[in-house]
């Protein structure tokens, strides 16, 4: 059985439209869906990316279009699965108002997720360092114990911190470590730029 198409959107970045996505749709014999979901950059070469999702819809959807609802509300509950703002195209089962409702649901959710993270995360030791040493320090809507700051080095990235597991890393500077690490390596940076 061939997916049939779901919805088409745009993805805005800093008010350039930068990627777009289609989604397509089959459930398969576990009434599970199928999602095929393709992404075409807009500013160079015509390269599409495809990736097959599979979602299980809950009890509480009672038939096609709840349960295509709730994939989409879930999919934008997801901060990693845009590369900008969505801005909607066309479908066939969807309205333009429709799909922003959809859309303002998984925001809430990132949100609602993100500030029971930052109520959970504030007292944490890794936490409080940071903001002390003005890392700024905000909930990742990855898991309910991830965090971003900015990096000790100065440099434009981050480093991503786990209050469950009380550890930090950064990939670009090849450091991690818990506590005692980010000191030290603060510590040293401040040595160092003392010494010059």
């Amino acid at each position: 059985m061939e997916h049939k198409h779901l919805v088409t959107f745009e993805q805005d970045f800093i008010s350039i439209r930068c990627y777009e996505t289609s989604l397509y749709y089959r459930f398969n014999a576990q009434n599970e869906l199928s999602i095929l979901k393709s992404d075409c950059y807009l500013l160079g070469s015509s390269k599409k990316e495809k990736e097959t999702i599979l979602f299980t819809p809950d009890n509480s959807c009672t038939d096609d279009i709840a349960s295509l609802k709730s994939f989409l509300i879930e999919f934008f509950s997801y901060s990693g699965n845009c590369f900008g703002y969505p801005v909607y195209s066309y479908s066939e089962l969807f309205t333009e108002d429709e799909f922003n409702q959809l859309l303002r649901k998984g925001i809430d959710n990132i949100n609602n997720q993100k500030n029971k993270i930052k109520e959970s995360g504030q007292g944490h030791p890794l936490i409080r360092y940071c903001e002390e040493q003005k890392l700024y320090p905000i909930p990742f809507d990855q898991t309910a114990h991830s965090w971003r700051a900015n990096c000790p080095s100065g440099r434009a990235h981050s480093i991503e911190i786990s209050t469950s597991t009380g550890t930090w890393g950064c990939g670009y500077c090849a450091k991690k470590g818990g506590l005692e690490e980010l000191k030290g390596w603060i510590d040293n940076k401040t040595l160092n730029f003392n010494l010059k």
